[in-house]
């Protein structure tokens, strides 16, 4: 077993994360690498934790468990590229073997950061109080990237035309507005426990922070994770403050929190994503036009009303989805098309996919669990989604059946950034297929399922 210290090494590689993003950034653009930093230093850790849980099997049942089902994870990937590698033509190995290193990450860290959490707890640490200090550490560091690339005018953008957005220094804005959303709950938990009052209320600071760096990115996801935060925090705030005694500290924040509620609704005509809902409106061809109207008892007066726009049911789902849905419905054909094997085993990365025009590549679905679904088939999805599913139920069933015990703010804030995680990967993707998010679910779902005492 590893010493306590190094435990807690692992367990901050959480806040290395966005320094790591950066660095990806600079081997993209600077030095034109196809295989980055981040690549590198992300498999080297998941191979520590691999050696990790096999080091921790020798005398730990659940590790020897943990280690089996890996396993068979790897025995259903190795018959998906055999059976693709016969099927598919052309078939891109190198492509196909880089998706599957980031399908595996997600699994191999959950399981993992488990064992992790077990050592640690043993040892007496708060393990709570330990991943908000690095969740928090982190929340600074992409904040502070944000701002840096702003004041000096070297900021990414996160669109090519038309929309506006800035990534900072992050490559990746779809990644990069996904971890925003999942570690904003945590900053929030961060200055509810710290704020005792509106004196101190300095320590919503990184919060706001971290907010201002989400609207930047001037997507759905980032304006959205913010008002989903806040009025979650509103309410448990709220009904805390109702039956659990009205205390001070409590009012304070839940004022707060309503108080920057009200801000965001105030300033969302000046946020980028306002005026890129608009653009997209416009794109889809959805005119709101103006009606002129004449008072008939005064004979004068015109009076221009806004029509209510017309919107068919395929622009609501490109204004929901942003294309996506067109992707999905070229998966399900090849699905429904695909030999039997292929159903059962998955399709692979990026489906039956024929040879791209040159400058273009395969493209997948970008909603996970469909991606999920398509490329790793019936029984690789089913295997790959038993312990998120297994974990995710036993603490639901924990939560509701002690809820007068359970129903803080740390569980309700860690709760929201899991359902963010969920949320998002099932409709923008970029969750549990991307690395350098699908650490930070891991990390969640790992601490609560330890700290609820569900294993132990």
């Amino acid at each position: 077993m590893l010493n306590h210290r190094t435990l807690l090494m692992l367990l901050a590689f959480l806040v290395l994360q966005p320094v790591i993003d950066v660095m990806t950034t600079a081997s993209i653009l600077i030095f034109n690498l196809n295989i980055t930093v981040g690549v590198i230093i992300r498999v080297l850790f998941m191979v520590i934790i691999l050696l990790f849980l096999l080091k921790l099997a020798f005398n730990h049942s659940r590790a020897r468990k943990y280690i089996l089902y890996l396993i068979g994870l790897a025995i259903i990937l190795i018959i998906n590229i055999v059976v693709n590698m016969n099927l598919k033509d052309p078939y891109f190995l190198f492509k196909e073997l880089k998706f599957y290193n980031k399908v595996v990450y997600f699994p191999v860290l959950f399981l993992g950061f488990v064992m992790i959490y077990l050592q640690l707890k043993k040892s007496r640490t708060e393990i709570m109080e330990k991943t908000t200090a690095y969740f928090l550490y982190s929340s600074i560091i992409i904040s502070v990237v944000f701002i840096a690339a702003y004041f000096t005018g070297t900021s990414l953008s996160n669109y090519s035309h038309t929309k506006v957005g800035y990534t900072g220094w992050f490559f990746a804005g779809n990644e990069i507005g996904a971890i925003m959303a999942i570690i904003l709950p945590v900053t929030a938990l961060y200055a509810i426990e710290k704020t005792d009052s509106l004196k101190n209320s300095f320590y919503w600071l990184p919060f706001i922070l971290l907010s201002i760096s989400m609207l930047f990115l001037g997507t759905k996801v980032g304006y959205g994770g913010i008002v989903i935060v806040l009025i979650a925090a509103c309410i448990s705030l709220l009904i805390i403050y109702v039956t659990k005694g009205r205390e001070k500290k409590t009012r304070a924040n839940m004022l707060i929190s309503l108080f920057l509620l009200a801000v965001l609704a105030v300033s969302t005509p000046f946020t980028p994503v306002f005026n890129n809902m608009y653009a997209h409106v416009n794109l889809l061809g959805i005119n709101i036009e103006k009606e002129k109207k004449v008072d008939i008892k005064k004979g004068e007066a015109v009076v221009e009303e806004e029509k209510e726009p017309k919107i068919s049911e395929e622009q609501l789902q490109n204004l929901v989805f942003s294309s996506r849905e067109k992707y999905l419905a070229d998966y399900k054909k090849d699905f429904a098309d695909a030999p039997t094997i292929q159903k059962v085993f998955g399709l692979g990365f990026a489906g039956n996919y024929e040879m791209p025009e040159p400058g273009k590549e395969p493209k997948m679905i970008e909603m996970d669990f469909y991606d999920l679904f398509f490329s790793l088939g019936i029984v690789g999805f089913l295997y790959f989604m038993a312990p998120l599913i297994y974990y995710s139920i036993r603490f639901i069933w924990y939560f509701i059946s002690n809820i007068k015990e359970t129903f803080t703010i740390p569980h309700v804030m860690y709760g929201v950034g899991f359902l963010l995680a969920i949320g998002i990967g099932a409709t923008a993707g970029h969750v549990f297929t991307a690395p350098a998010v699908s650490i930070y679910v891991a990390a969640i779902l790992s601490m609560l399922i330890v700290d609820s005492k569900i294993i132990e």
